[in-house]
């Protein structure tokens, strides 16, 4: 009767799990080859109908981690790649990650990467712009059943990812509700730059942004989104355009970087106004100890990196306990800054 109700239960594990019944048995009785997508798709199911003995391992040897970066240089990436490098110090016998870099300009050699794997992976770490061939492909890894991380930006319409960073419609939101009780005139200029509105992370802080400042300054005239696309020069740019025909300039809000422009066009046309800005790094501290910049959201990299890998381990079933780690919205002004 044992034999026959074990039989039932590896049945039922074949069924949740949309494999055979002998790729059951090869998984959980470690005989012959299988994916890694299929064991886990096992495992999962074995799991989840509470199966009654002690469970092979999800992959044979290190899980491969697959990390694929854009080409930004900005403070936010270099703490994300230093945040990484640690990650996999600190699990360097449980996992390899393997780093790639696509460029910003060219999305289809995100695409390819997506797509083209140099070996077989077990977790998938991208930071995306929101295109359809992107999504497309990342559905195609995730029917294939391996755990996708979208990191610092998530993508419309693509379930079945999961998305570690800020809530930027809520920082977008901090920012308008910041600016709209600043002393500021209730009349004025605000200029809203933005890196790229094909990262949803920028066009959800620019939606919470100006949706809190039709609410509560609906006086206050905005001038953008522009896109400068994190460049120094195009920022700078965006500034003098801005005040070039003589009315006074209140707020600036920039929703990516390129920092070193808005500075330098700010003390060229001996301007003050108030200053919200992203990242806390040490170019931003130094700003806001000159009394240029006036806030910073930062949206916690390393967090944003543990918080990765700890879920890409645990949806191999490497880790038990679900993931600890949950990035942080952090403001920072000149008094909260280290001696």
């Amino acid at each position: 009767m044992d034999s026959i109700n074990r039989k039932k239960r590896l049945v039922h594990v074949a069924e949740l799990a949309g494999v055979s019944l002998s790729t059951v048995d090869r998984v959980l009785n470690e005989r012959g080859s299988v994916s890694d997508a299929k064991r886990r798709k096992v495992l999962n199911a074995a799991r989840a109908l509470d199966l009654r003995r002690v469970l092979p391992s999800p992959v044979h040897g290190l899980l491969r981690f697959d990390l694929l970066m854009v080409d930004s240089t900005t403070d936010h990436y270099r703490r994300v790649a230093k945040g990484f490098a640690q990650q996999a110090n600190l699990y360097r016998s449980r996992m390899v990650l393997q780093r790639h870099i696509w460029r910003e300009g060219n999305p289809g050699e995100l695409v390819d990467l997506i797509n083209n794997p140099t070996t077989a992976r077990q977790g998938l770490i991208v930071v995306a712009q929101d295109q359809p061939a992107v999504r497309a492909a990342l559905k195609a890894q995730i029917d294939q059943g391996v755990p996708v991380v979208l990191l610092t930006s998530s993508l419309s319409e693509l379930s079945g990812a999961t998305y570690i960073g800020i809530d930027n419609r809520m920082a977008g939101r901090s920012a308008g509700r910041l600016l709209s009780q600043w002393a500021i005139p209730t009349r004025g200029r605000v200029l809203l730059i933005t890196n790229s509105l094909l990262y949803h992370a920028h066009q959800e802080r620019v939606e919470g942004f100006l949706q809190v400042l039709r609410e509560r300054a609906p006086g206050l005239q905005v001038i953008g989104p522009v896109g400068c696309h994190d460049d120094d020069h195009k920022t700078a740019q965006a500034v003098h355009d801005a005040v070039a025909d003589g009315h006074p300039l209140a707020a600036v809000y920039n929703t990516g970087s390129g920092s070193a422009g808005i500075r330098q066009a700010l003390l060229a046309q001996n301007l003050r106004p108030v200053w919200l800005t992203h990242e806390a790094s040490e170019q931003h501290a130094q700003f806001l100890r000159e009394g240029l910049l006036s806030l910073v959201i930062d949206q916690d990299p390393e967090g944003q990196a543990e918080a990765a890998i700890q879920h890409l381990l645990v949806a191999n079933g490497d880790l038990e306990a679900p993931a600890r780690a949950t990035p942080q919205l952090r403001i920072v002004i000149e008094e909260t800054l280290p001696n």
